[in-house]
């Protein structure tokens, strides 16, 4: 359910000081697009109409029919002929180069990373990007990030709409020719520069059942109402009804309602400005007049936060968020002057036609060549229209009478023209056979020079990419930024999914106030940085990886991760390894004394006490280590026997299995 709108009775289509009240625009013509009413709201209407009339006027002089034609070669329907005769066929190179540059630059998800603007925030945004993956996920982004970029290399340009609608942002395609936007504007970056739009907005069709089914609360009394108003009052639209762009193509295509959808649907004129949102159905009747739900007055709020364990509650202060149009633009080459940029098929749609003549010559060349004319002796022209070219006829004239018109064939000289054309085609765009993934057959080439024809190839790339990172997923980032900040104003959960699988964390609107600045990296840039990371180390790796100045560890993490792009949790599982289990001490060796003298327990005791080793008078098998050759030196006086160790068992034995041998002492 939408909160409800308070509408307003003024109306302002810019940054005019003075707003235009209803019943101050002079009677006049209204044109064709709007009858003349007696309601309250014709003055609004009115200027919502001029608006879009003179927004849908500028393409038309300037750009739909330029448009219509790249979606034509894109789709391999002719739309100019140099040359006119049997074959009609379309190379299709043109749809070729689209998808091999939009599958280069557009595939694979975004990586957000949000950064602090000012140095007093200090909050982690690692939850802020959680949160836009998951918005990115819910959208299924994936096709619409297709057409988006699809849109920018057809037309120059790629339009996203974004709503907030379920506790969400929504995010949907505009067809370039339903999107219309102030004339005088240049971008849709930043609501505070010059150029930027007085007015933007798209249409569409739908029914009066859908708009009769959308319901708001009314926050005050709780009771449901309607989203629309005066659906009764829709008029079947007369006047001079153009086409939108489904309409358009599905004609092309030879399958259109035309204006019969016109008594079954409805028009909806949808139409913003930074004070405004009005709906006009059919071009006769407002259905909608409200604020301009995008945006934030500032203020100052309680805010509990819990610091060691302690709720502490304080005053924060929360900053404007000035009103902005919900839409984000990707465009191609830019023209800084201009609001609608150029496309690649712009550049390359003339060789196109040109491909399809020389190809269409070539086929009409081998035709004629296979199936050959003929020229008759003029006695036998009466029976001319009697003679077929087909296999074992036979003909009531003389041998010399019918002979064939030699006819020399084109085709390698053609051949080599299609070649040269194409290689045109793909330098323009930088969509090179290496890039695309063609193998190369045109002679022997180096790998210097398959490197530096990729390298050529990349930098191109890489600005369209840069393109995409900064000025369109930047814009969408900020909007959605913006979007959660106005929207989302009570702590809530959110999905995170990870290695470990599904978690929740909460997420607290409160910690990110002010802007954050959203950097964005594609996985396509992504890929390249670590190829060029790992080519770095897999170059040093042979000088570092004997090193003992280098922590061999750090080294080899450095090494997966750059090298081979393996993730956090692989690595660690690779390096973590198990130390290798304990050795057991080394018992000494057990000593056996025997002694010739005949002694005394005592005597026996002080003499082995003498020479090192400890006993007790009747334990004469000692746990020691044996008597050192330089102890029996020093004591000459000690009675005749012999000492000799006796070894552990085998288990027991130290590395290389040996164990000190005793001496002999006489």
């Amino acid at each position: 359910m939408a909160k409800k709108q308070r509408v307003e009775t003024t109306y302002d289509s810019g940054d005019n000081n003075t707003a235009k009240k209803i019943g101050e625009v002079p009677e006049g013509d209204w044109g064709t697009d709007v009858p003349q009413k007696n309601k309250p709201e014709d003055a609004l209407l009115r200027i919502v109409m001029d608006d879009f009339k003179a927004a849908r006027d500028y393409v038309k002089n300037n750009y739909e029919a330029d448009w219509s034609d790249y979606w034509k070669c894109y789709n391999n329907i002719r739309t100019r002929r140099g040359y006119d005769g049997i074959s009609d066929d379309f190379v299709p190179e043109t749809f070729t180069i689209i998808e091999s540059v939009k599958a280069n630059i557009a595939g694979g998800k975004p990586k957000w990373t949000f950064v602090p603007m000012r140095e007093e925030q200090t909050q982690d945004t690692t939850l802020l990007n959680q949160l836009m993956d998951f918005y990115w996920d819910q959208n299924r982004m994936g096709q619409k990030t297709l057409n988006w970029v699809q849109d920018m290399l057809l037309y120059g340009n790629g339009i996203l709409m974004v709503s907030w609608e379920d506790e969400m942002p929504r995010i949907s395609n505009i067809a370039l020719p339903d999107f219309f936007v102030d004339p005088t504007a240049t971008h849709l970056n930043n609501p505070q520069e010059m150029g930027y739009p007085k007015f933007a907005g798209y249409r569409y069709l739908t029914d009066r059942d859908t708009l009769k089914k959308k319901n708001l609360i009314n926050v005050d009394t709780g009771e449901t109402e309607d989203y629309y108003k005066n659906l009764d009052d829709i008029e079947d639209y007369s006047g001079d009804w153009d086409k939108l762009d489904k309409d358009k193509k599905e004609g092309f295509m030879g399958s259109t309602l035309g204006k019969d959808a016109v008594k079954r649907q409805v028009e909806c004129i949808v139409y913003y400005t930074k004070k405004k949102k009005i709906i006009v159905a059919n071009r006769t009747t407002i259905i909608y007049e409200g604020e301009n739900p995008y945006k934030r007055a500032e203020e100052t709020k309680e805010v509990t936060t819990v610091i060691d364990g302690v709720e502490q509650t304080h005053k924060q202060k929360i900053p404007e968020i000035k009103p902005f149009l919900p839409f984000a633009i990707l465009r191609n080459y830019v023209d800084q002057s201009l609001f609608y940029a150029k496309g690649d098929v712009a550049v390359i749609i003339d060789r196109q036609e040109t491909l399809n003549d020389i190809s269409n010559q070539k086929q009409d060349n081998i035709t004629y060549v296979l199936n050959n004319m003929w020229q008759i002796d003029p006695q036998f022209s009466h029976l001319a229209e009697q003679i077929e070219s087909v296999p074992g006829a036979v003909y009531p004239i003389p041998k010399g009478a019918l002979t064939a018109i030699e006819k020399q064939i084109v085709t390698p000289e053609a051949d080599t023209e299609i070649l040269r054309i194409s290689d045109e085609m793909r330098r323009a765009t930088a969509a090179d056979e290496v890039v695309q993934g063609a193998s190369q057959q045109k002679g022997r080439i180096t790998a210097t020079e398959v490197q530096a024809q990729i390298n050529q190839a990349s930098q191109r790339f890489n600005t369209k990419v840069n393109t995409l990172e900064t000025e369109g997923y930047g814009q969408l980032g900020r909007i959605m930024f913006k979007m959660v900040q106005i929207f989302v104003t009570q702590e809530m959960a959110i999905r995170i999914v990870g290695p470990d699988g599904v978690e929740w964390k909460d997420f607290n609107p409160n910690d990110y106030t002010g802007e954050y600045e959203p950097k964005v990296t594609l996985e396509t840039t992504q890929k390249t940085l670590q190829v060029e990371e790992g080519q770095k180390y897999m170059q040093v790796h042979q000088t570092f990886a004997e090193s003992p100045y280098i922590n061999q560890k750090e080294y080899a993490r450095l090494y997966l991760q750059k090298a081979l792009a393996l993730p956090d949790d692989q690595i660690k599982a690779l390096l973590d390894v198990p130390p290798p289990p304990e050795t057991p001490p080394v018992p000494p060796p057990t000593v056996s004394v025997s002694l010739k003298a005949d002694l005394m327990p005592d005597q026996e005791a002080a003499l082995l006490q003498k020479i090192g080793i400890p006993s007790t008078p009747h334990d004469l098998i000692l746990a020691s280590g044996g008597i050192p050759e330089d102890v029996a030196d020093k004591h000459p006086d000690i009675p005749g026997g012999s000492v000799t160790s006796v070894p552990p068992p085998t288990d027991a034995l130290g590395p290389t299995g040996d164990t000190k041998k005793g001496t002999t002492t006489n």
